[in-house]
């Protein structure tokens, strides 16, 4: 007995000093192995990774701990006892990433459950062909060097996009970030304007100080209260905003509008604070219908970013769904791989009228209900696929097209009587409602006939 301890003794020893790179992960994800050969490679040493997680995730930085270690994460596969070698790029701590290929090998128990996985990382062979790998691991290292790339041009590794578009919008943001001018993001719904926002702003020269999101449906006596308390802390010692973010200003009512250009005008040259806005649609023609102020319309927009619908840019969706699911597998017992091709046909069938924020919506629920290394088709959301099949069938019966001119003034007139009914007849209530000046709603009345009860008292 004493003599097989000494054998075990030695063979760790071995293990540990060998050139021959190793590491170990326990169930839990944790590296508990580094050797000598892995240090001499990585350059960085086992106290610095020692009892830290290996995710399968991709990292925006590739000079970190973090990017090593997620770089070591095995497929989820590997988890459920399959044997894996894998090509991957090694970071180091002060040299670029190494091309490698690491073999798994998951160590299991009587009963077949992996208790731990052995990772021998070799060089890349010159003779034979390419390693194969599956279509989630090459997407997964796409996303690792997409987000390192992203963040080298624009400083965040969270602005996720391959398109012309959005690689457009990140080039203004970029430049924005050198001016302290107003900027409007426009785009639909779930383009990820305000995402856009706080990149901007934090890495800007007042990135230190805080990000302020306010929405435009505050109601009068909250805004006033909100800009009110803005303007003070600006002077004292306390958190100070760096940026306030408005969004969905072309939602905003007249008086809303009011109350934020007095306050621009109050705050000029008296404090350094960033104004950015959002809107789901272009505002000059709000301006010319007379439903936008015309002079907080120039105070908002020195800069305009356009982001495009995910519908307009398909390329980026496998990037953003993968790069959605790697972040759900950080910290979390689950890990999820990728998703199946039948999925992939689905989410490329879809409309996505929500955008990339609906599409982070059905990859949550999808993760959550995965129950292996793949999201396959019976996870995905029930409304997700009863929406697949509603947008691959055709109409019943089309819209019948109807004169547009009497189909507007129906609506305007249904809407301001709406209005006055809800207002008590208060016409100012009623034009603040409606988004409009209160002399416009004269006007707009006496065309289209509503009798003001206020004119034969």
């Amino acid at each position: 007995m004493p003599k097989r301890t000494r054998t075990t003794r030695r063979l760790e020893v071995w293990l540990k000093d060998t050139d021959q790179a190793l590491f170990v992960l326990n169930a839990q994800r944790r590296l508990v192995f580094f050797n000598s050969g892995s240090e001499r490679l990585t350059g960085w040493s086992a106290s610095d990774l020692l009892g830290q997680k290996c995710d399968y995730v991709s990292e925006a930085d590739a000079c970190t701990p973090a990017a090593l270690l997620a770089a070591l994460a095995p497929p989820p596969e590997v988890w459920s006892g399959q044997q894996q070698q894998v090509p991957i790029n090694i970071p180091g701590k002060i040299s670029s990433p190494q091309p490698r290929v690491v073999h798994y090998f998951p160590l299991a128990d009587t009963d077949r459950d992996v208790k731990a996985i052995l990772g021998i990382i070799v060089d890349v062979p010159e003779a034979s062909p390419p390693t194969p790998i599956s279509a989630s691991q090459r997407l997964h290292a796409e996303i690792a060097a997409l987000r390192q790339s992203v963040r080298q041009r624009y400083g965040d590794g969270s602005l996720i996009g391959r398109s012309q578009p959005i690689q457009r919008a990140f080039q203004q943001v970029k430049l924005a970030q050198a001016s302290s001018s107003a900027v409007l993001f426009v785009g639909e719904t779930g383009v990820g304007k305000e995402h856009l926002a706080r990149v901007l702003h934090y890495q800007s020269s007042l990135g230190k100080k805080a990000f302020v999101p306010l929405n435009c449906h505050t109601t009068s006596s909250d805004l006033n209260q909100t800009l009110s308390r803005l303007r003070d802390d600006q002077q004292a010692d306390s958190l100070q905003a760096g940026a306030v973010y408005f969004d969905q200003i072309d939602k905003a009512s007249a008086l809303f509008q009011q109350m934020l250009l007095e306050w621009m005008s109050q705050m000029d040259g008296s404090v350094s604070l960033r104004i950015m806005s959002s809107s789901t649609r272009p505002l000059l023609p709000l301006v010319e219908a007379e439903l936008f102020s015309e002079a907080l319309y120039f105070r908002l927009t020195p800069l305009v970013v356009e982001l495009p619908p995910l519908r307009d840019r398909m390329e980026d969706l496998e990037p953003l769904a993968q790069y959605f699911l790697e972040e759900l597998n950080r910290d979390f017992a689950k890990q999820v791989a990728g998703f199946s091709e039948e999925v992939w046909r689905q989410f490329r069938r879809y409309h996505w009228l929500g955008n990339a924020g609906e599409l982070r919506q059905v990859i949550v629920e999808a993760q959550e209900a995965c129950d292996g290394p793949m999201v396959k088709p019976e996870h995905l959301p029930f409304r997700f696929r009863a929406g697949v099949t509603a947008q691959t069938m055709e109409p019943s019966q089309r819209p019948r097209v109807v004169p547009l001119d009497g189909f507007l003034e129906q609506v305007e007139r249904e809407q301001i009587e709406r209005a006055l009914v809800e207002s008590r007849d208060n016409k100012a209530r009623a034009a603040e409602l409606l988004g409009i000046t209160r002399p416009r709603l004269y006007r707009r009345m006496e065309h289209l006939g509503i009798v003001d009860p206020d004119a034969s008292k």
